[in-house]
Protein backbone atom coordinates (compact mmCIF):
# COMPACT_ATOMS: atom_id res chain seq x y z
CA UNK A 1 0.00 0.00 0.00
CA UNK A 2 2.41 2.63 -1.04
CA UNK A 3 -0.09 5.22 0.19
CA UNK A 4 -0.06 3.99 3.72
CA UNK A 5 3.57 3.90 3.98
CA UNK A 6 3.54 7.57 1.64
CA UNK A 7 1.31 8.46 4.70
CA UNK A 8 3.56 6.69 8.15
CA UNK A 9 6.96 8.29 6.38
CA UNK A 10 5.41 12.01 5.32
CA UNK A 11 3.01 12.47 8.32
CA UNK A 12 3.38 10.00 11.35
CA UNK A 13 6.77 9.87 11.47
CA UNK A 14 7.87 13.60 11.15
CA UNK A 15 5.15 14.52 13.67
CA UNK A 16 6.12 11.54 16.57
CA UNK A 17 10.10 12.21 15.67
CA UNK A 18 9.65 16.43 16.32
CA UNK A 19 7.45 14.84 19.31
CA UNK A 20 10.03 12.70 20.65
CA UNK A 21 13.08 15.85 20.15
CA UNK A 22 13.32 15.17 16.79
CA UNK A 23 16.65 13.15 17.32
CA UNK A 24 15.75 9.48 15.02
CA UNK A 25 15.30 11.23 11.76
CA UNK A 26 18.32 13.07 12.17
CA UNK A 27 20.74 10.00 13.04
CA UNK A 28 18.48 8.33 10.60
CA UNK A 29 19.86 10.67 7.91
CA UNK A 30 23.39 10.98 9.62
CA UNK A 31 24.05 6.71 9.17
CA UNK A 32 22.60 6.90 5.84
CA UNK A 33 25.46 9.37 4.87
CA UNK A 34 28.21 7.84 6.84
CA UNK A 35 27.63 4.74 4.34
CA UNK A 36 28.68 6.70 1.53
CA UNK A 37 32.46 7.12 3.02
CA UNK A 38 35.25 6.21 1.87
CA UNK A 39 37.38 3.99 4.16
CA UNK A 40 40.11 6.57 4.63
CA UNK A 41 37.45 8.79 5.65
CA UNK A 42 35.56 6.66 8.23
CA UNK A 43 39.29 5.33 10.05
CA UNK A 44 39.71 9.37 10.19
CA UNK A 45 36.41 9.77 11.57
CA UNK A 46 37.00 6.96 14.20
CA UNK A 47 40.30 8.01 15.29
CA UNK A 48 38.64 11.73 15.98
CA UNK A 49 35.91 10.17 17.85
CA UNK A 50 37.91 7.29 19.87
CA UNK A 51 40.64 10.18 21.07
CA UNK A 52 38.02 13.10 21.84
CA UNK A 53 35.62 9.83 24.00
CA UNK A 54 39.36 8.92 25.84
CA UNK A 55 39.86 12.32 26.16
CA UNK A 56 36.48 13.31 27.62
CA UNK A 57 36.22 10.11 30.31
CA UNK A 58 39.35 11.10 31.68
CA UNK A 59 38.06 14.49 32.69
CA UNK A 60 35.05 13.85 33.30
CA UNK A 61 34.33 10.19 34.52
CA UNK A 62 35.17 9.30 38.11
CA UNK A 63 36.33 5.65 37.51
CA UNK A 64 39.03 7.58 34.71
CA UNK A 65 40.27 10.64 36.27
CA UNK A 66 43.59 8.86 37.65
CA UNK A 67 44.46 6.44 35.48
CA UNK A 68 47.90 7.54 33.47
CA UNK A 69 46.19 7.14 30.14
CA UNK A 70 47.56 8.53 26.87
CA UNK A 71 46.17 5.89 24.52
CA UNK A 72 43.33 3.20 24.24
CA UNK A 73 46.03 0.28 24.74
CA UNK A 74 46.77 2.36 28.27
CA UNK A 75 42.64 2.18 29.77
CA UNK A 76 41.93 -0.79 32.00
CA UNK A 77 39.54 -3.48 30.57
CA UNK A 78 36.06 -3.24 31.79
CA UNK A 79 34.62 -5.99 32.62
CA UNK A 80 30.93 -7.19 33.64
CA UNK A 81 31.83 -7.00 37.69
CA UNK A 82 33.36 -4.03 37.62
CA UNK A 83 30.43 -2.34 35.62
CA UNK A 84 28.15 -3.62 38.21
CA UNK A 85 29.78 -2.53 40.88
CA UNK A 86 31.41 0.93 39.75
CA UNK A 87 27.86 2.05 37.91
CA UNK A 88 27.79 5.00 39.74
CA UNK A 89 31.42 5.99 38.77
CA UNK A 90 31.26 5.06 35.40
CA UNK A 91 28.82 8.23 34.60
CA UNK A 92 30.22 11.41 33.55
CA UNK A 93 29.85 14.12 35.88
CA UNK A 94 28.05 16.22 33.70
CA UNK A 95 24.81 14.09 33.63
CA UNK A 96 22.57 13.40 36.48
CA UNK A 97 22.04 9.74 36.44
CA UNK A 98 18.39 10.19 37.93
CA UNK A 99 17.89 12.06 34.02
CA UNK A 100 19.26 8.91 32.44
CA UNK A 101 17.54 6.23 30.39
CA UNK A 102 18.24 2.76 32.10
CA UNK A 103 19.33 -0.32 30.11
CA UNK A 104 20.28 -3.53 31.63
CA UNK A 105 22.12 -6.92 30.12
CA UNK A 106 20.40 -9.70 29.24
CA UNK A 107 21.78 -11.48 32.54
CA UNK A 108 22.71 -14.53 30.11
CA UNK A 109 26.33 -14.68 31.27
CA UNK A 110 25.21 -15.25 34.73
CA UNK A 111 25.92 -11.49 35.68
CA UNK A 112 22.92 -8.64 35.56
CA UNK A 113 24.53 -5.06 34.64
CA UNK A 114 23.33 -1.92 34.13
CA UNK A 115 24.46 0.82 31.59
CA UNK A 116 22.41 4.92 31.14
CA UNK A 117 22.72 6.64 28.09
CA UNK A 118 20.58 9.76 27.37
CA UNK A 119 17.64 10.21 25.37
CA UNK A 120 19.20 11.05 22.36
CA UNK A 121 21.21 8.41 22.34
CA UNK A 122 18.48 6.03 22.88
CA UNK A 123 17.44 7.63 19.94
CA UNK A 124 20.35 7.06 18.19
CA UNK A 125 20.43 3.43 18.77
CA UNK A 126 17.25 3.01 17.40
CA UNK A 127 17.91 4.63 14.27
CA UNK A 128 21.04 3.16 13.83
CA UNK A 129 18.61 -0.40 13.92
CA UNK A 130 16.32 0.58 11.45
CA UNK A 131 19.07 1.34 9.30
CA UNK A 132 19.95 -1.93 9.42
CA UNK A 133 16.73 -3.43 8.73
CA UNK A 134 16.81 -1.12 5.54
CA UNK A 135 19.22 -3.05 4.60
CA UNK A 136 17.07 -6.20 3.96
CA UNK A 137 15.10 -3.35 2.06
CA UNK A 138 12.46 -3.30 5.23
CA UNK A 139 10.98 0.17 4.94
CA UNK A 140 8.60 1.30 7.44
CA UNK A 141 5.14 0.32 6.80
CA UNK A 142 5.55 -3.12 5.78
CA UNK A 143 4.18 -6.08 7.51
CA UNK A 144 6.21 -7.26 10.25
CA UNK A 145 6.47 -9.89 12.05
CA UNK A 146 8.77 -9.23 15.33
CA UNK A 147 9.74 -11.55 18.03
CA UNK A 148 10.76 -10.30 21.54
CA UNK A 149 11.31 -11.31 25.07
CA UNK A 150 9.09 -8.70 26.82
CA UNK A 151 5.39 -9.40 26.86
CA UNK A 152 4.64 -6.16 28.42
CA UNK A 153 3.50 -4.23 25.71
CA UNK A 154 2.84 -0.51 26.71
CA UNK A 155 0.22 2.22 24.94
CA UNK A 156 2.73 3.55 23.05
CA UNK A 157 4.34 0.29 21.90
CA UNK A 158 0.78 -0.88 21.14
CA UNK A 159 -0.26 2.04 18.80
CA UNK A 160 3.05 1.40 17.11
CA UNK A 161 2.70 -2.12 16.68
CA UNK A 162 -0.70 -0.87 15.18
CA UNK A 163 0.73 2.03 12.88
CA UNK A 164 3.93 0.27 11.54
CA UNK A 165 1.41 -3.04 11.05
CA UNK A 166 3.55 -5.29 13.52
CA UNK A 167 2.91 -8.66 14.70
CA UNK A 168 4.57 -8.68 18.33
CA UNK A 169 5.01 -12.60 19.30
CA UNK A 170 6.88 -14.23 22.34
CA UNK A 171 10.56 -14.92 21.51
CA UNK A 172 10.69 -18.47 23.35
CA UNK A 173 8.31 -21.05 24.81
CA UNK A 174 6.05 -21.26 21.91
CA UNK A 175 4.67 -25.02 20.64
CA UNK A 176 4.36 -26.06 17.20
CA UNK A 177 0.77 -25.07 17.52
CA UNK A 178 1.30 -22.01 18.09
CA UNK A 179 4.04 -21.33 15.66
CA UNK A 180 1.64 -22.85 13.15
CA UNK A 181 -0.83 -20.28 14.23
CA UNK A 182 1.45 -16.93 13.40
CA UNK A 183 2.44 -19.07 9.70
CA UNK A 184 -1.42 -19.06 8.94
CA UNK A 185 -1.28 -15.32 10.15
CA UNK A 186 1.16 -13.98 7.86
CA UNK A 187 0.63 -16.25 4.66
CA UNK A 188 -2.24 -13.90 4.29
CA UNK A 189 0.06 -11.10 3.91
CA UNK A 190 2.34 -9.56 1.34
CA UNK A 191 5.41 -8.70 1.80
CA UNK A 192 6.40 -9.83 5.35
CA UNK A 193 9.50 -9.26 7.15
CA UNK A 194 10.15 -10.86 10.18
CA UNK A 195 12.94 -9.83 13.16
CA UNK A 196 14.17 -11.32 15.74
CA UNK A 197 16.13 -14.34 17.68
CA UNK A 198 17.49 -17.00 14.77
CA UNK A 199 16.55 -18.99 17.35
CA UNK A 200 12.76 -19.16 17.25
CA UNK A 201 12.55 -18.20 12.83
CA UNK A 202 14.73 -21.37 12.72
CA UNK A 203 11.48 -23.43 14.66
CA UNK A 204 9.31 -21.38 12.42
CA UNK A 205 11.09 -22.08 9.30
CA UNK A 206 11.07 -25.68 10.18
CA UNK A 207 7.04 -25.68 11.37
CA UNK A 208 6.77 -23.92 7.86
CA UNK A 209 8.92 -26.83 6.06
CA UNK A 210 6.93 -29.51 8.30
CA UNK A 211 3.59 -28.25 7.66
CA UNK A 212 3.97 -27.02 3.77
CA UNK A 213 3.00 -23.58 4.95
CA UNK A 214 4.32 -21.07 2.38
CA UNK A 215 4.48 -17.23 3.07
CA UNK A 216 5.44 -14.13 1.36
CA UNK A 217 8.41 -13.25 3.56
CA UNK A 218 10.78 -11.00 1.96
CA UNK A 219 13.30 -9.97 4.69
CA UNK A 220 14.90 -11.22 7.78
CA UNK A 221 16.03 -9.46 9.98
CA UNK A 222 18.34 -11.51 12.75
CA UNK A 223 19.17 -10.10 16.86
CA UNK A 224 19.75 -11.70 20.18
CA UNK A 225 21.67 -14.80 19.24
CA UNK A 226 23.44 -16.93 16.93
CA UNK A 227 22.66 -17.62 13.80
CA UNK A 228 23.42 -20.75 12.89
CA UNK A 229 24.07 -22.45 9.00
CA UNK A 230 21.86 -24.72 9.55
CA UNK A 231 19.46 -22.06 10.78
CA UNK A 232 20.03 -19.89 7.85
CA UNK A 233 19.95 -23.25 5.60
CA UNK A 234 15.89 -23.87 7.23
CA UNK A 235 15.00 -20.13 6.17
CA UNK A 236 16.35 -20.45 3.15
CA UNK A 237 14.14 -23.61 2.67
CA UNK A 238 11.04 -22.53 4.28
CA UNK A 239 11.30 -18.88 2.73
CA UNK A 240 12.86 -19.01 -0.27
CA UNK A 241 16.22 -18.33 -2.00
CA UNK A 242 15.18 -14.32 -2.62
CA UNK A 243 14.19 -13.69 1.12
CA UNK A 244 17.20 -11.32 2.42
CA UNK A 245 18.47 -12.37 5.75
CA UNK A 246 20.48 -10.14 7.55
CA UNK A 247 22.96 -11.03 11.14
CA UNK A 248 23.44 -8.50 13.46
CA UNK A 249 25.77 -8.13 16.28
CA UNK A 250 24.89 -6.24 19.21
CA UNK A 251 24.25 -5.81 22.96
CA UNK A 252 22.00 -4.53 25.38
CA UNK A 253 24.03 -2.67 26.73
CA UNK A 254 23.29 -0.01 24.12
CA UNK A 255 26.06 -1.47 21.48
CA UNK A 256 25.08 -1.92 17.70
CA UNK A 257 28.51 -3.71 16.57
CA UNK A 258 28.32 -5.35 13.46
CA UNK A 259 25.91 -6.29 10.55
CA UNK A 260 25.85 -8.31 7.64
CA UNK A 261 24.90 -6.91 4.54
CA UNK A 262 26.36 -8.52 0.56
CA UNK A 263 29.38 -10.22 2.11
CA UNK A 264 30.19 -13.46 4.19
CA UNK A 265 31.36 -11.15 6.95
CA UNK A 266 30.35 -8.41 9.06
CA UNK A 267 30.37 -4.58 8.89
CA UNK A 268 31.52 -2.83 11.80
CA UNK A 269 29.83 0.27 12.90
CA UNK A 270 33.36 1.93 13.36
CA UNK A 271 31.79 5.91 13.92
CA UNK A 272 29.65 4.05 16.50
CA UNK A 273 32.21 1.29 18.07
CA UNK A 274 36.17 0.15 18.36
CA UNK A 275 36.42 -2.77 18.72
CA UNK A 276 39.31 -4.97 19.86
CA UNK A 277 40.53 -8.87 19.81
CA UNK A 278 42.54 -9.66 22.40
CA UNK A 279 43.76 -13.17 23.89
CA UNK A 280 43.67 -14.18 27.09
CA UNK A 281 45.80 -11.75 28.84
CA UNK A 282 44.30 -9.21 27.07
CA UNK A 283 46.95 -8.68 24.61
CA UNK A 284 46.22 -7.87 21.55
CA UNK A 285 46.18 -11.08 18.55
CA UNK A 286 46.73 -10.67 14.78
CA UNK A 287 43.76 -10.37 12.14
CA UNK A 288 42.45 -13.76 11.85
CA UNK A 289 43.10 -15.11 14.88
CA UNK A 290 39.44 -15.91 17.35
CA UNK A 291 40.14 -13.95 20.64
CA UNK A 292 37.89 -11.85 23.43
CA UNK A 293 35.86 -8.91 22.14
CA UNK A 294 36.67 -5.59 23.80
CA UNK A 295 34.60 -2.60 22.41
CA UNK A 296 34.71 0.74 23.13
CA UNK A 297 31.55 2.95 22.63
CA UNK A 298 32.32 6.67 20.56
CA UNK A 299 28.90 7.72 20.72
CA UNK A 300 27.65 7.91 24.71
CA UNK A 301 29.25 10.39 27.12
CA UNK A 302 26.94 10.11 29.44
CA UNK A 303 28.70 6.76 30.55
CA UNK A 304 31.63 5.99 28.49
CA UNK A 305 31.91 2.36 27.88
CA UNK A 306 36.13 1.80 27.33
CA UNK A 307 37.48 -1.71 26.66
CA UNK A 308 34.48 -3.10 27.73
CA UNK A 309 34.64 -7.26 27.83
CA UNK A 310 31.63 -8.15 26.68
CA UNK A 311 32.35 -11.85 27.28
CA UNK A 312 32.21 -12.68 23.30
CA UNK A 313 34.71 -14.11 20.88
CA UNK A 314 34.92 -13.11 17.41
CA UNK A 315 37.46 -12.99 14.54
CA UNK A 316 38.98 -9.46 12.94
CA UNK A 317 39.00 -10.50 8.60
CA UNK A 318 42.69 -9.40 7.56
CA UNK A 319 43.16 -6.73 5.63
CA UNK A 320 44.67 -9.03 3.01
CA UNK A 321 41.28 -11.02 2.68
CA UNK A 322 39.00 -7.71 2.00
CA UNK A 323 36.68 -8.10 -0.84
CA UNK A 324 37.00 -5.48 -3.54
CA UNK A 325 33.63 -5.33 -3.94
CA UNK A 326 31.50 -5.04 -1.11
CA UNK A 327 28.73 -2.32 -1.06
CA UNK A 328 30.44 -0.37 2.21
CA UNK A 329 33.83 0.96 3.76
CA UNK A 330 33.79 0.03 6.94
CA UNK A 331 36.40 -2.32 8.94
CA UNK A 332 34.86 -6.30 8.65
CA UNK A 333 35.06 -8.83 11.46
CA UNK A 334 34.70 -12.23 9.75
CA UNK A 335 32.99 -14.36 11.99
CA UNK A 336 31.30 -13.71 15.57
CA UNK A 337 32.10 -17.26 17.39
CA UNK A 338 29.93 -16.46 20.30
CA UNK A 339 30.29 -16.10 24.03
CA UNK A 340 33.20 -17.27 26.10
CA UNK A 341 30.68 -20.49 27.56
CA UNK A 342 30.35 -21.28 24.20
CA UNK A 343 33.50 -22.82 23.39
CA UNK A 344 34.81 -26.36 25.15
CA UNK A 345 38.49 -26.26 25.76
CA UNK A 346 40.88 -29.42 25.78
CA UNK A 347 44.14 -31.09 27.17
CA UNK A 348 45.55 -30.72 24.12
CA UNK A 349 44.33 -27.19 22.65
CA UNK A 350 42.00 -27.97 20.16
CA UNK A 351 39.20 -25.61 20.55
CA UNK A 352 35.31 -26.41 20.01
CA UNK A 353 33.19 -23.84 19.50
CA UNK A 354 29.16 -24.21 18.80
CA UNK A 355 29.93 -24.95 14.98
CA UNK A 356 31.52 -27.90 16.21
CA UNK A 357 28.80 -29.24 17.60
CA UNK A 358 26.23 -28.46 15.13
CA UNK A 359 27.87 -29.65 12.34
CA UNK A 360 27.98 -32.80 13.75
CA UNK A 361 24.81 -33.74 15.45
CA UNK A 362 22.04 -32.04 13.14
CA UNK A 363 22.59 -34.74 11.23
CA UNK A 364 21.13 -36.95 13.81
CA UNK A 365 17.58 -36.59 13.86
CA UNK A 366 16.78 -38.78 16.50
CA UNK A 367 18.22 -36.25 19.11
CA UNK A 368 15.29 -33.07 19.32
CA UNK A 369 17.98 -31.31 21.38
CA UNK A 370 21.10 -31.17 23.29
CA UNK A 371 23.15 -29.40 25.19
CA UNK A 372 27.14 -29.73 26.13
CA UNK A 373 28.28 -29.24 29.47
CA UNK A 374 31.86 -28.77 30.51
CA UNK A 375 33.38 -28.92 34.19
CA UNK A 376 36.59 -29.93 33.63
CA UNK A 377 39.43 -29.93 30.66
CA UNK A 378 39.25 -33.39 30.42
CA UNK A 379 35.88 -34.08 29.60
CA UNK A 380 32.00 -33.25 28.65
CA UNK A 381 28.58 -33.82 29.59
CA UNK A 382 25.86 -33.34 26.68
CA UNK A 383 22.09 -34.01 27.29
CA UNK A 384 20.30 -35.00 25.20
CA UNK A 385 16.34 -35.57 24.54
CA UNK A 386 15.18 -37.86 22.42
CA UNK A 387 12.66 -36.81 19.54
CA UNK A 388 9.65 -39.74 19.76
CA UNK A 389 9.19 -39.56 15.68
CA UNK A 390 12.13 -41.20 15.29
CA UNK A 391 14.11 -44.60 15.97
CA UNK A 392 16.88 -44.53 18.62
CA UNK A 393 19.16 -46.40 20.09
CA UNK A 394 22.64 -46.71 21.17
CA UNK A 395 24.40 -46.46 17.77
CA UNK A 396 23.42 -42.86 17.28
CA UNK A 397 25.62 -42.03 20.65
CA UNK A 398 28.55 -44.09 19.62
CA UNK A 399 27.86 -42.76 15.86
CA UNK A 400 28.10 -39.30 17.67
CA UNK A 401 31.32 -40.15 19.94
CA UNK A 402 33.43 -40.90 17.04
CA UNK A 403 32.68 -38.23 14.92
CA UNK A 404 33.33 -36.03 18.04
CA UNK A 405 36.44 -38.17 18.70
CA UNK A 406 37.83 -37.23 15.27
CA UNK A 407 38.00 -33.83 15.90
CA UNK A 408 39.41 -33.84 19.40
CA UNK A 409 41.65 -37.03 18.41
CA UNK A 410 40.29 -38.80 21.52
CA UNK A 411 41.68 -36.27 23.95
CA UNK A 412 37.68 -35.69 25.37
CA UNK A 413 35.87 -37.45 27.50
CA UNK A 414 32.41 -37.80 26.61
CA UNK A 415 29.51 -38.89 28.62
CA UNK A 416 25.67 -38.75 27.26
CA UNK A 417 22.62 -38.11 29.71
CA UNK A 418 19.40 -38.41 28.77
CA UNK A 419 16.70 -35.92 29.84
CA UNK A 420 13.56 -34.49 29.71
CA UNK A 421 13.95 -30.83 29.64
CA UNK A 422 16.70 -29.05 28.85
CA UNK A 423 16.46 -25.16 29.83
CA UNK A 424 17.18 -21.77 28.94
CA UNK A 425 19.16 -19.23 30.45
CA UNK A 426 17.81 -16.97 32.59
CA UNK A 427 17.39 -14.56 29.55
CA UNK A 428 15.26 -17.27 27.94
CA UNK A 429 17.56 -18.07 24.98
CA UNK A 430 18.48 -20.76 24.44
CA UNK A 431 22.15 -22.64 25.36
CA UNK A 432 24.34 -24.93 23.10
CA UNK A 433 27.22 -24.74 25.46
CA UNK A 434 27.83 -24.59 29.01
CA UNK A 435 31.38 -23.78 30.30
CA UNK A 436 32.27 -23.55 34.03
CA UNK A 437 35.94 -23.07 33.10
CA UNK A 438 37.38 -19.86 34.23
CA UNK A 439 38.09 -17.40 31.92
CA UNK A 440 40.11 -13.94 32.36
Amino acid sequence: MPFYKSFLNTLVLPIANTLTGGYYLKYLKEWKELDVLSENELELLQSKRLNNMLAYAKKHVPYYKNIDASKISDFPILTKNILRDQTSNLVSDDYNIDDLDKHHSSGSSGIQSFTYMTKEHTFYLRALQTHWWTWSDYRVGDNLLQFGISQKRSLLKKLKDIFYKCTYVKAFGLSETELEAVLIKISKKKRVFIAGYPSVINQLAKTAIKQKIKSDVVGIICFGDKLFDNYHNNMVEAFGSNCKIIDTYGCAEGLLMACKRDLDSYYVMSPHVYLEIVDDNGYPVEDGTMGHVLVTCLTNKAMPLIRYKLGDLAIKLPKTDYPEDGLLNYPLLKKVIGRETDIVKTTMGITLNVHSFTGVLEYFQEIKQYKIIQNDLESIIIEYIVDANYKFDQGVLNSIENKLNTLTKNCLMIHFKEVTEIRPTKSGKPQIIESNLKSF
